[in-house]
């Protein structure tokens, strides 16, 4: 386990709002498998994860080091699964072991990008879910630290300690569209639904964020990179801190049932 102080201005900031958060375990595919690396080792270019894994580590959370492959071992006591950047197609064996983390209460942050085989894997997951291939090979909208805007949709990832983000600008670049099926779209793009938010087996089990550009990544995530913007940082540290917040029923693991604060 690797519990190591990120020294960033985005650390600070997060220390700032709140020192009393829930800490829970997090763990992303290794960095094989994974475009901008494994949380553990997360990268410092701006297509790595190093503030999101900084952020992560100033709360208390715990980042395991990645995985090659999804096993049910593997991610019992994990309450959140990243899913970041991957072209990494699941097997089905992996398929199963992903719905019985999330049928269990546990939750997956799954970004993709504009990459045909990002979107593909992606896709590969959300199925697994019974979510069906959402990422639908449109590819659009603005690329500005201003051109994506979250809905007025309150949702575990645009409400809570942090302030509350609807209606608010975010960075991005070119971003990949998303059916909504059974999903509440939280984040747009100009045209493109990039953000959406599904709970595929009820109240009774965990939530998903499809997120069809990288929102992890330095480059929107790093003070002073060049689409930073820290409503990106509010939004992924949101959505993170909830999916550990066991809030409103009992589970086998901590649950992303409702609001909460930054990760």
């Amino acid at each position: 386990m690797k519990k190591r102080l990120g020294l960033c201005s985005i650390v600070v900031m997060l220390l700032a709002v709140s020192t009393t958060a829930t800490a829970g375990v997090v763990v992303s595919w290794d960095s094989p498998n994974q475009r901008g690396g494994d949380l553990y080792s997360a990268g410092t270019s701006d297509y790595g994860y190093s503030a999101l894994e900084a952020g992560l580590l100033a709360r208390g959370h715990t980042v395991l080091p990645g995985l090659s492959t999804l096993t049910s071992g593997a991610l019992t006591g994990v309450d959140l699964f990243f899913h970041g950047t991957s072209s990494h197609v699941l097997t089905a064996s992996e398929a199963s072991a992903i719905g019985e983390f999330v049928r269990g209460g546990g939750c997956v942050l799954l970004e993709a990008d504009t990459v045909s085989s990002e979107q593909q894997s992606a896709n590969g997951l959300l199925s697994a879910l019974g979510l069906g291939s959402l990422f639908n090979g449109a590819t659009g909208g603005g690329q500005s630290a201003t051109a994506g805007s979250f809905t007025s949709n309150a949702t575990w990832a645009t409400v809570g300690p942090l302030g509350d983000l609807r209606g608010l600008t975010f960075g991005v670049t070119l971003a990949a569209d998303l059916d909504l099926g059974a999903g509440t779209l939280v984040g747009r793009n100009g045209a493109i639904d990039m953000i959406v938010e599904f709970q595929p087996y009820g109240d009774s089990g965990g939530r998903v964020l499809a997120v069809g550009d990288p929102f992890g990544f330095n480059m929107f995530q790093a003070v002073g990179r060049g689409y930073y913007n820290p409503n990106n940082q509010r939004h992924t540290s949101t959505s993170l801190r909830t999916s550990l917040a066991s809030l409103s029923f009992p589970l086998p693991r901590q649950s992303c049932s409702a609001p909460s604060g930054p990760a």
